[in-house]
């Protein structure tokens, strides 16, 4: 959480990547569009094709961009964590025709974005599954912790 207070000050864009028939790997549009809602930033949902709202994405007034995932980090479901998307090296979960890490570079290079991952650890991707109880859990108790007072994310209303 603290790694991601640093972001809540600049003009950031959530953008929200999952496929919604596929269990868990709906977790980064449902984290996405709570924390939205919570810091009453723009909220884009692109489920499992990104690729589809490039232009979006580099037309967006936002200098920071926050990717929200299921990531396969190999911890235990409903972990949550902060990363720079060339970290990822292929670990996000394979229901996306275009890698995050790759969309991320793109953004980078061609319209000077400042991008990052915030991933969950899945518990269970498959068809026709629902989001389980420890990833929904752990995205309540994650946004809970995320402050909602402009003062305490260095924003004043007139800032966004």
């Amino acid at each position: 959480m603290n790694q991601l207070k640093q972001y809540l000050s600049e003009h950031l864009l959530i953008v929200g990547v999952g496929n919604p028939l596929r269990g868990d790997d709906a977790a980064g549009l449902v984290l996405g569009e709570k924390l939205s809602a919570k810091l009453h930033l723009p909220y884009l949902c692109c489920e499992e094709v990104p690729e589809n709202y490039i232009t979006e994405m580099i037309d967006s007034e936002a200098d920071s961009i926050l990717i929200v995932d299921a990531v396969d980090f190999g911890a235990a479901p409903g972990h949550i964590n902060l990363v720079a998307p060339q970290q990822l090296s292929g670990e996000s979960i394979s229901t996306h025709n275009c890698s995050v890490s790759l969309l991320a570079t793109v953004l980078e290079k061609a319209a000077s974005k400042r991008m990052m991952v915030l991933g969950i650890q899945p518990n269970s991707v498959g068809w026709g599954h629902q989001l389980s109880q420890v990833i929904a859990e752990a995205i309540d108790d994650f946004v809970t912790t995320v402050p909602d007072d402009d003062t305490d994310r260095g924003q004043t209303a007139a800032d966004r």
